[in-house]
């Protein structure tokens, strides 16, 4: 992704249009600190390392995405034809307006906070590697989704005003204060250990062993 944002930048300007080399600085970093910070280990490990991680996925990295302006480089880049039609059919689509709407658009980001961190999700993905790519996908996407809602930058269906977008990011701050101190105050739900295995526990094969072998004694 970070190589064909470069690539459509150079494009501009080889063309001899002007595009500030800080975008490309910019979305260069929210690239590495994605690829950083999303591979991580599943839920284990320090909470305090976690949630640095989390905070580059889902507020760090999408900021430095949208100030990138990525939509409007697309479509500067991209020559008159269908690609570039549909590019902007889509952008101003009635369905990509709704996600866009402000308060909408936190309720899917803290939503997707609150729902993980305060229920028995947490603790469910810990040995689950799909669900937890999962939970990571929604974070990353949800934290696009309101970072691009609230900052306004790329011209899509509808721009909200200031009034709307600054109502919005104060409540989501306080949404997401609430939750801070919730898991200070009451942790979140430990998760279970993983069953025992070879390696982890000999005695589990052993007993496994055992059981196999009275329940097919050929």
């Amino acid at each position: 992704m970070t190589v064909g944002y470069l690539a459509a930048a150079g494009r501009l300007r080889r063309r001899g249009d002007v595009w500030p080399r800080a975008r490309d600085a910019s979305f260069a970093a929210a690239g590495a600190g994605t690829a950083w910070a999303t591979p991580a280990e599943r839920w284990g490990g320090p909470f305090t390392q976690h949630v640095v991680r989390h905070l580059v996925v889902g507020m760090a990295a999408p900021l430095l995405f949208v100030v990138a302006r990525p939509l409007t480089l697309a479509l500067r880049a991209l020559p008159p034809g269908r690609p570039r039609r549909l590019l902007v059919t889509l952008a101003h689509s009635a369905p990509v307006g709704l996600l866009l709407f402000p308060p909408l658009a936190a309720v899917l980001d803290i939503g997707g906070l609150w729902l993980p961190y305060r229920t028995e999700l947490f603790a469910a993905t810990a040995h689950r590697p799909l669900a937890h790519g999962a939970v990571q996908v929604h974070m990353v996407a949800a934290g696009l989704l309101f970072t691009f809602a609230v900052c306004g930058l790329d011209p899509v269906r509808r721009r909200w005003s200031l009034a709307v977008r600054g109502a919005t990011v104060l409540a989501a701050g306080t949404a997401h204060a609430v939750l801070a101190r919730t898991l200070y105050s009451r942790p979140r739900p430990a998760p279970a250990s993983p069953p025992p295995t070879c390696i982890t526990r000999p005695s589990g094969c052993t007993t496994a062993a055992t059981s196999w072998k009275r329940a097919w004694p050929w």
